[in-house]
């Protein structure tokens, strides 16, 4: 098993395939043929990078999202692919749930304002129970946020094009309307490499005046400039980001002074429950590619349906 990713570390892995699997971050060339796994988490993986390992048979990725992964191609060689897409649910769906309400009240302007010397006691802050939120995105995290958000008596709304509306009352609308009338949107959708952002100059013009934007996601998700420039502009208050174009950001990157802007440094999904989570969800992920039959046609298998 080669794991392709210099930040994985190796000791969950060679711990708990003992006996069972080589553990390797790197294989001699008289070894290639003895590959049978590549595991990543953000380092992609296609045709060249399994190209030199005849015997490949799956590819893990410690990751929710998979496109870093040439899905497409992967399935066409016949390679099972594996992801760990619930060991961090929770915790994203808080992060989200915490940087709506922190810019709802104004915490991280707030707090850059008074440590540059100034004091607003009379700046008008908002009640949770008097907003809406849109959710777009209602998979595992989506629902949870929801669910969290309803507890606080928080209008919720969603859009998806792919999941049916189910069994809880979560009211379905268009993204445009989800966009004119939320006064908070956060984002739970996978990213497609090549496709243009779900939220683009267009759409992001369309926000209610005020909303707050979180992306937790996929950076891909959503035209940078044109929050930034929104921002400046007063048509958003606040702006949250888990994730970058480029990680980490460039230190003289002018976006990082935008104020309203608010970048954690991809940590959505941390804590330690999450930690061994992931490792447990690997490990089973993997040995579940390793002895599945992947599907034969050329439509490349959600990577979830092999994950466990």
């Amino acid at each position: 098993m080669l794991l392709v990713d210099p930040a994985l570390p190796m000791a969950p892995f060679a711990v708990a395939l003992s006996g069972e699997f080589d553990c390797r971050y790197r294989a001699e060339p008289e070894e290639a043929d003895r590959v049978v796994a590549l595991v990543t988490a953000s380092v992609p993986v296609g045709a060249r990078e399994v190209a030199p390992f005849p015997g490949v048979r799956a590819v893990l990725t410690c990751s929710t999202g998979t496109d870093h992964l040439d899905l497409a191609e992967l399935s066409r060689r016949g390679i099972a692919v594996a992801s760990t897409p619930t060991y961090c649910s929770d915790e994203v769906a808080d992060h989200a749930l915490a940087c709506v309400l922190a810019g709802w009240r104004g915490l991280w302007t707030l707090g850059a304002d008074v440590r540059a010397g100034g004091w607003e006691p009379e700046t008008v802050l908002r009640r949770f129970d008097a907003q809406r939120l849109g959710i777009i995105g209602l998979g595992r995290i989506g629902m949870r946020l929801a669910r969290r958000a309803r507890a606080l008596g928080i209008d919720v709304v969603a859009c998806d094009p792919v999941i049916a509306a189910g069994t809880e009352d979560i009211a379905r609308v268009s993204l445009d309307e989800l966009l004119s009338t939320s006064d908070a949107v956060s984002l739970h959708a996978p990213g497609t490499p090549g496709v243009p952002p779900l939220l683009g100059e267009a759409e992001i013009a369309r926000m209610k005046r005020g909303a707050v934007l979180v992306n937790l996601a996929r950076a891909s998700l959503v035209d940078l400039d044109a929050v930034v420039a929104a921002l400046d502009a007063g048509a958003l208050s606040g702006a949250a980001f888990d994730v970058w174009t480029d990680e980490p950001p460039a230190a003289d990157d002018p976006r990082l002074r935008t104020r309203g802007l608010l970048l954690t440094p991809h940590v959505g999904w941390s804590s330690p429950e999450a930690d061994q989570a992931w490792r447990d969800e690997a490990i089973d992920g993997l040995r579940v590619a390793l002895t599945t039959q992947p599907p034969s046609s050329a439509q490349p298998r959600r990577s979830a349906d092999y994950a466990v």
